[in-house]
């Protein structure tokens, strides 16, 4: 037998080498220690002030033991469930996961084609839609609801997704209240907060408000979320020369600098709870002001981000499926495939964005069945191929001999499903593949209109309609 034997080996791309990551670690260590941070919740400033941390007023001052403290503390591997407690999103290095835009505020109607606001039946749409796309890992509050009074709007669109999608999802809540209801109708689903903490399903998206300045209410929700063992991903904002220096290195630093204060807040709360780090970095057009998402420098400087996290041991997130542009087309398809190319590659356990266009603001269920294929192409490229005695097949080559065919071979049959075959994107010859926007929204909506493929149980619905019935009843 041979031992120490490689059968498959994949694609793979880093940025920066283990040195360059120690250099950029190391800065954002400095600037927690040198320039400190903003810390607006009294609860957060009283936990770090235990551990070590010098103050004075709102600024807190982070020394470095306690940083390589929090990143010793945090889970290097985090696992989110479904809705049914199965095992759906591997969050360890170089398992790469991909989800949908969150927030959007316009939608391209997949019946007419037309723009507009969105509204709740769009997000149980997206749900369903998701629900079914093998390669789509997760779900999110894709889009605002217009339609829903502003004064529990995040909340129903919690109790939207519960019910329409089984695979796991991230949502956001407003404040600390909504935080209480979201996590209550989770362990209603779970079966108990237990329940719920042991296979948890979803991802509460915290972002700071500028840079190295952390609101009340976001470290409110950090510390919570960690004692209830629920997930957090924490997005800090760092725009290149707008809220972060210039050059790559600076700007990663500073994001990263940017994030620590939330990973040690999660671990001082609750020591082993589960933090996923981020990052949403974009170039800044100086000449609009307007924010690109899908430059080339954005996209290294994800993977560099990534590159850094996977040396310190926390799991990455990151934007990395946009598009700036409004309209389906060959631009907008080019920058939405260099994305996922560069995910896939750079090993990004989160990345998000599937859908949207328009810097984020417009959602279409075509891309989502679009991405949904070409990330399917894309890990057929990347993944490698097993060499082993059974691929190279020389028994079946000497069988056949030379001049015969394989066609009818056992071992034809056996590995002829492994290729990567099309469902959408199928060749077309000239001038019949110019409707493909619309065979895309074809397919979104023979989904769409199958209806939930896994309905929520009666009881846990009855349970969430409940808590979404008092909610709405107490806020008018």
């Amino acid at each position: 037998m041979k031992t120490s034997k490689v059968v498959k080996q994949t694609v793979q791309y880093e940025v920066l080498n283990q040195e360059q990551c120690y250099e950029i670690a190391a800065s954002a260590f400095r600037i927690l220690g040198r320039t400190g941070c903003i810390i607006q919740n009294e609860e957060a400033r009283q936990l770090l002030k235990e551990a070590g941390c010098t103050m004075e007023g709102e600024q807190v001052w982070i020394p470095e033991h306690l940083i390589r403290w929090a990143l010793e503390a945090a889970p290097k591997c985090v696992t989110i469930y479904n809705r049914d407690g199965e095992p759906a999103l591997k969050l360890e290095p170089h398992e790469v996961n991909f989800g949908p835009v969150s927030s959007t505020c316009d939608i391209v109607d997949v019946r007419t084609g037309e723009r507009r606001k969105t509204v709740k039946q769009d997000l149980e749409e997206a749900a369903v839609l998701i629900d079914a796309l093998d390669h789509i890992g997760w779900c999110s509050d894709c889009v605002t609801l217009s339609d829903v009074s502003e004064a529990y709007d995040d909340m129903e669109e919690v109790h939207t997704l519960l019910e329409y999608c089984r695979k796991p999802f991230w949502y956001y809540a407003k404040n600390m209240d909504s935080l209480k209801v979201e996590l209550e109708m989770f362990s209603a689903v779970a079966g108990g907060e237990d329940a719920f903490r042991r296979k948890p399903f979803t991802v509460n998206l915290i972002c700071p408000l500028d840079a190295l300045r952390h609101s009340d209410n976001g470290m409110a929700q950090v510390m919570a979320c960690a004692k209830a063992g629920a997930p957090v991903v924490y997005i800090p904002g760092t725009e290149f020369g707008l809220t972060s220096p210039a050059t790559m290195a600076g700007c990663i630093a500073a994001g990263i600098a940017d994030l620590l204060p939330g990973l040690i807040v999660s671990q001082l709360a609750s020591k082993g709870a589960p933090f996923i780090a981020a990052c949403f970095r974009n170039n800044v057009d100086f000449m609009t002001m307007r924010l690109n998402h899908s430059r080339p420098e954005m996209i290294a400087a994800n993977c560099a981000t990534a590159d850094v996290w996977r040396y310190l041991g926390l799991p990455f997130s990151c934007n990395m499926a946009n598009t700036d542009n409004g309209d389906f087309g060959p631009q907008s398809a080019f920058e939405k495939t260099a994305q996922y190319y560069s995910v896939l590659l750079a090993g990004i356990n989160m990345a998000y964005g599937v859908g949207c266009y328009e810097e984020g603001m417009m959602l279409r269920f075509a891309d989502l069945v679009f991405s949904n294929e070409i990330i399917g192409y894309l890990k057929h490229l990347v993944g490698g191929f097993e060499v082993s005695d059974d691929t190279l097949a020389e028994d079946v080559i000497d069988q056949v001999g030379p001049g015969g065919t394989y066609l009818m071979e056992r071992h034809t049959v056996e590995h002829i499903r492994d290729f990567w075959n099309p469902e959408v994107l199928i060749p077309k010859k000239m001038g019949e593949g110019k409707d493909l926007e619309e065979r895309l929204a074809k397919a979104a909506l023979q989904i769409i209109e199958k209806g939930p493929q896994h309905k929520l149980a009666a009881d846990k619905k009855a349970a969430i309609d409940n808590i979404m019935a008092r909610v709405i009843a107490e806020r008018k």
